[in-house]
């Protein structure tokens, strides 16, 4: 199983960086658009109660896919340069305004989401019940706003820093996501979370949060990186702080996709990426940081 997730997980990243390195965005909008509405229709289809559930999270994942594309066009609809023109420049937003006012709307999300990620998903964590058959209605509606709110942060990212600043950002929930992985196998020892996810350890999640908080301080001393960024406004050991919070939010993303999956009673979001399962399985830590990230990269930057 190693081997078809290692192959999986390169085809991926070569992929992504592809995109990444094509000179007009559009395509690297494409791919997360892609991307994003099949985790939702992934997310949605376990989520959903409704006997109908899979013709509805396709309905809504269709939807959500055309205002990606929408959104995409808005804020880019005279080239790269329009959107950070509108921000500064009152005559060119007062003459064209919609591209400001889809910027705003997006950067508001994160901020609600986060607050979900960092106490209403840790609560339902904590009370792990997995026993449940019928969802709320809350876990369908936070799919489609931590989906597009995931969407926005990373664009937005790479629009406004570029790819390697991307990857940085992306680089601590790989680290978080592999020494979990590799140093659980290797320490073993108590289950992090047993009613929820049997196979994952503390000694992991101590290995995966270590490895994150090491590349935050590495790569502060790297140029147009994420941690950099963040040093730039609250040092060094702030950017370590932020990177042990990231790396967390990461392994609780990783549970709450294992608690809705248990509840449905099903092992993987789909059958689309060997060794990983599917699109959601692939991208559910990635669901759960982004969205903080966006919101200090605002607090820090734009503001």
């Amino acid at each position: 199983m190693l081997i078809p997730r290692i192959i999986t997980a390169i085809v991926l990243i070569a992929l992504l960086a592809t995109v990444m390195s094509l000179s007009n965005p559009l395509y690297f909008a494409l791919f997360i658009s892609i991307a994003s509405a099949i985790t939702l229709y992934e997310w949605l289809r376990i989520s959903l109660n409704n006997q109908s559930k899979k013709t509805i999270a396709g309905a809504i994942s269709f939807i959500v896919f055309v205002l990606f594309i929408l959104m995409y066009f808005v804020l880019l609809q005279n080239g790269d340069e329009n959107l950070l023109s509108s921000l500064t420049d009152i005559k060119s937003f007062q003459a064209n305004p919609w591209p400001t006012v889809t910027f705003s709307v997006l950067m508001m999300l994160p901020f609600f989401v986060s607050f979900a990620w960092l106490f209403i998903i840790p609560m339902v964590l904590y009370q792990a019940k997995t026993q449940v058959v019928n969802n709320s209605i809350f876990h369908s509606v936070f799919a489609v706003f931590a989906v597009i709110t995931t969407w926005a942060s990373i664009l937005l990212s790479y629009l406004f820093f570029g790819a390697w600043f991307l990857f940085s950002f992306l680089i601590i929930i790989w680290c978080t996501d592999i020494f979990a992985y590799f140093g659980g196998r290797f320490f073993g020892g108590s289950k992090l979370a047993p009613a929820i996810s049997p196979g994952k350890t503390r000694s992991g999640a101590i290995c995966g949060v270590s490895s994150a908080a090491i590349w935050m301080l590495v790569s502060a001393y790297i140029d147009n990186t994420f941690s950099s960024l963040i040093t730039q406004h609250i040092g060094l050991i702030g950017a370590v702080g932020v990177g042990l919070a990231m790396a967390v939010l990461s392994i609780f993303g990783d549970l709450y996709e294992s608690l809705l999956k248990r509840r449905a009673s099903v092992k993987d979001s789909s059958h689309l990426l060997p060794g990983h399962g599917g699109f959601w399985d692939r991208l559910d830590s990635v669901l759960a940081v982004s969205p903080i990230a966006m919101a200090f990269i605002f607090i820090f930057y734009v503001i």
